[in-house]
């Protein structure tokens, strides 16, 4: 890596508003930071990402095209454009097929000796984990649920959920692994 660039990450957020917005936010911050960051984006989210980060000439986007895929009409590129939640699915799978596209500018970027020095992308890209292995680039994965309902979830799979379910509705939900006293 050239020693004269500052460092540089790669943001891939979920075609979401309530997943996306976040992620511009921590690119803002990172940018304030002396970091560059590359957004990952589609062509149809490209305006509402621009007009949040355009004041921040550190941070670039790449485009992908996204995928057409059966029943997902044309011009869903983001949740927000889904004429019905029962297409939530396609969408899905469609986000899947961003996955060689995606390497592709991961490979270009190794190509060009500008590899980041990681990539922060939405836990619904979970195939973005395997993409980053195969450059030897950490990936993080961004929840946007905030960090205790997070901490809450992984206490729970630790502890099973069959036990919770086990439980009426008016006992409180005891989580012995977590340090402070919370009632649900």
């Amino acid at each position: 890596m050239d020693s004269a660039r500052p460092p540089h990450v790669v943001i891939f957020p979920m075609m979401a508003h309530g997943h996306t917005m976040p992620l511009l936010d921590l690119s803002m911050a990172l940018c304030c930071r002396g970091l560059r960051v590359t957004i990952i984006t589609t062509p149809l989210n490209v305006p509402d990402i621009t007009s949040k980060v355009s004041k921040h000439p550190q941070i670039s986007l790449r485009i992908l095209s996204f995928p057409r895929v059966p029943d997902l009409p044309e011009g869903c590129e983001n949740t927000a454009h889904l004429p019905s939640p029962s297409l939530i699915l396609s969408f899905f799978k469609a986000t899947k097929i961003l996955k060689k596209p995606f390497e592709g500018v991961l490979r270009e970027m190794f190509e060009t000796g500008c590899l980041p020095i990681c990539v922060i992308s939405d836990f619904f890209l979970e195939w973005t984990l395997d993409s980053c292995r195969l450059f030897g680039i950490p990936r993080l994965a961004n929840h946007g649920m905030g960090a205790l309902p997070m901490a809450v979830l992984k206490v729970v799979n630790m502890q099973g959920r069959s036990s919770i379910r086990a439980m009426s509705n008016s006992d409180h939900v005891k989580f012995p692994q977590l340090d402070f006293h919370l009632p649900l």
